[in-house]
């Protein structure tokens, strides 16, 4: 298989516990700031909705790294995370084959 193929990416969802709203409310200048130096290592990244479009349940990563432990280290060193806004973190390797944000596609 080429190298093209690998997975070079990291996808985080993170989920927001009880202290979600409350943590974003009081921290979201920090985690901007801090989203700011890690931009070379974010494909995209972002808030996640529910249907009914209330305010953010939760954080979308995808991340331009093929290390799980950096994956780790990016989302652990937010201030979302380490001020307690999320409830469950999941990590999952992921192959950018095809969209707007690689270009086109892979193949």
């Amino acid at each position: 298989m080429s190298s093209r193929f690998e997975k070079t990416a990291y996808v985080v969802v993170c989920r927001d516990g009880p202290k979600g709203a409350t943590v974003r409310a009081e921290s979201t200048p920090e985690h901007m700031a801090y989203i700011e130096t890690v931009l070379e290592e974010l494909n995209v990244a972002g808030p996640l909705y529910d249907e009914a479009g209330g305010p953010p349940v939760g954080s979308l990563y995808c991340l331009a790294t093929r290390s799980l432990a950096r994956a780790r280290e990016i989302i652990e060193n937010d201030p979302y995370f380490a001020q307690g806004a999320f409830a469950s973190v999941e990590y999952f390797p992921h192959l950018p084959a095809a969209g707007k944000y690689i270009g086109g596609k892979i193949w």
